[in-house]
C-alpha cells in the first residue's frame, strides 16, 4: 500500500486510513494514507481558515478606514423586507 499523500509505502502495522469511494453502493477506489500524514493536512486546512478570517479582518478595518478618510466612496446598504 502506497500513502497517496506522500507516496511512500505504508508498512502492515503502520498507523494508516483506507479512504473508500462508493458509486451506486459498489466500491470504485480505495486510498490508503498514514494517519500522520492525514493530520498534517487537515492541520493545513485549519491554519489556511485561520489565515483567511485574519486576512478578512486586516481588509475590512483597512476598507472602513480609508472610507473614514474619504479615500473610498460610502457604501450604500439595502435593506429587503
Amino acid at each position: 500500500m502506497i500513502c497517496f499523500r506522500c507516496k511512500k509505502e505504508i508498512g502492515e502495522k503502520d498507523n494508516y486510513y483506507e479512504m473508500v469511494e462508493k458509486s451506486n453502493g459498489k466500491i470504485v477506489k480505495i486510498d490508503y494514507v498514514h494517519k500522520v500524514c492525514w493530520d498534517k493536512f487537515l492541520s493545513q486546512l485549519d491554519s489556511a481558515g485561520s489565515s483567511l478570517q485574519k486576512s478578512n479582518y486586516l481588509l475590512n478595518a483597512l476598507g472602513n478606514q480609508m472610507g473614514k478618510m474619504g479615500m473610498l466612496p460610502p457604501q450604500e446598504v439595502e435593506i429587503k423586507c
